[in-house]
């Protein structure tokens, strides 16, 4: 016995099994790579099969493709698979943005006008990526006593291939007020647009370098102002939606221009006391926003419901009368219809957009644009009142859509065709002035890159 006992202390024992009760129920199972297939000997041809070929074992050790967290949860599961399991492994899905998987950005910033009133922007742009350049600009311009509400619905559609920049007049949205209301005019706000695309560039947000304009109701003036002073060869398109280039009044009055100049020598007048009756105004439409927007309705003026058009009523609490007063009376005493003629003549993309129900553009005011843009692209809304944008939504979209893309093929092609005529991508600032119909033409500051068409 002793002997046996001996012997049974000299023979190696056994390391003990884990005990049940120290095994984690949800650790996944211990696999072993499958053996890998021996190669043939030599000489000897491999036999055909129709299976399928074996796949190499991974090299990442299986106790690294699962792991579990205290508490018994299990974690994404990482697993480097070659290209035929790629297929078939579920793919994450990523938060849907416009334009892919680019991410996007929205940047603020204000500007101190020549008056010294600070005027607001917002800028929602792709993130910077190091070595892509920069995403074109597109500004839009708003309308008469908004605060671009209107175009929540369509920046998703203009900011696919550009940073769209939106601005707040003065007097309006987050801008300051007038420090002097005198001094507010179309000309004013086209050089406010201008200050707030210099601290853009300055600030190096985005390329000012490629500038395509959209406006909106009296915003068609500012845009078409802001093209004769400072658009140069950077503009690639102008868009105008339920807007007039030119006496603003007019249409309101029916048609008649001089009793709309009479109604404006009226406002011009009397500016202290109309900026506080149209503060009035403003805060009874508000206070009775849904009396207003039922009459408003039933005269024709509108035709969407008022939850849509809520953000307007808001924004009239915070309307400043003295520059929405000065803006009735330059907008009615300005034209930029020369400008409007000038484009189409350098064959700049533009699209004019017009509703069959609006009452700031009428008839006559789509022949005289048709007339002075014949190469424009014309879409006409029957159903569409002046707040088109929200109750036409999808049309005005598509409208955008079709003139972007004639607008990137438009530029495409001017350059390969400035290119084949000079051999240059731009043109010299110092280039003769030519000549059309035996007589100089004036040098334009609207685009110098482009030269003078013949007539």
């Amino acid at each position: 016995p002793r002997t046996a006992r001996r012997m049974a202390r000299s023979r190696p024992r056994k390391k003990p099994g884990p005990n049940a009760a120290d095994v984690t129920p949800s650790s996944p199972p211990q696999h072993k790579p499958p053996p890998a297939p021996r190669p043939p000997a030599q000489g000897q041809a491999s036999s055909p099969t129709n299976l399928s070929p074996l796949r190499a074992a991974p090299t990442t050790p299986p106790d690294s493709l699962h792991k579990t967290t205290t508490g018994g949860s299990r974690l994404r599961v990482r697993s480097r698979t070659n290209g035929d399991d790629a297929a078939n492994l579920p793919k994450l899905k990523e938060p849907f943005t416009p334009g892919g998987s680019t991410r996007y950005e929205a940047v603020g910033g204000r500007v101190q006008a020549v008056d010294g009133t600070w005027v607001a922007y917002a800028l929602t742009r792709p993130v910077p990526r190091p070595g892509h350049p920069k995403a074109p600009l597109l500004v839009t311009v708003n309308g008469l006593s908004n605060d671009g509400f209107q175009w929540e619905g369509l920046v998703p559609t203009l900011k696919k291939e550009h940073a769209v920049l939106s601005w707040d007049y003065r007097g309006h949205g987050c801008s300051e007020n007038p420090r002097d209301a005198s001094k507010v005019s179309i000309e004013s706000l086209a050089e406010d647009m201008q200050l707030v695309l210099d601290d853009v560039d300055n600030r190096g947000l985005a390329s000012v370098a490629h500038v395509t304009v959209v406006g909106y109701s009296m915003g068609c003036q500012v845009a078409l102002e802001w093209c004769r002073q400072h658009a140069g060869g950077r503009l690639e398109g102008v868009a105008l939606i339920l807007g007039t280039p030119q006496y603003s009044l007019r249409t309101v009055m029916f048609g008649s221009k001089a009793a709309a100049d009479l109604v404006a020598t009226f406002l011009d007048s009397f500016q202290t006391p109309m900026a506080f009756a149209w503060e009035m105004s403003f805060a009874w439409t508000f206070a009775t926003s849904y009396v207003s927007h039922a009459l408003a309705r039933a005269l024709g003026v509108i035709n969407i419901p008022w939850g849509a058009f809520a953000p307007f009523y808001r924004h009239l609490k915070r309307l400043h009368g003295g520059a929405y007063n000065r803006m009735l009376v330059t907008g009615q005493r300005h034209t930029a219809m020369d400008v409007l003629e000038r484009l189409d003549r350098r064959e700049v993309p533009t699209l004019i957009v017009t509703g069959g129900k609006d009452f700031s553009a009428g008839k006559s005011v789509f022949r005289e644009m048709h007339f002075a843009a014949p190469r424009a692209s014309f879409v006409h809304l029957p159903e569409a009142c002046h707040a088109g944008m929200i109750g036409e939504r999808e049309a005005v979209t598509e409208a955008l859509e079709a003139f972007l893309h004639e607008k990137r093929e438009s530029v495409a092609f001017n350059r390969r065709r400035l290119y084949d005529a000079t051999g240059m991508n731009v043109s010299p600032p110092e280039s003769p002035v030519k000549t059309a119909g035996g007589r100089d033409v004036v040098a334009d500051p609207l685009s110098p890159a482009i030269s003078p068409i013949k007539e």
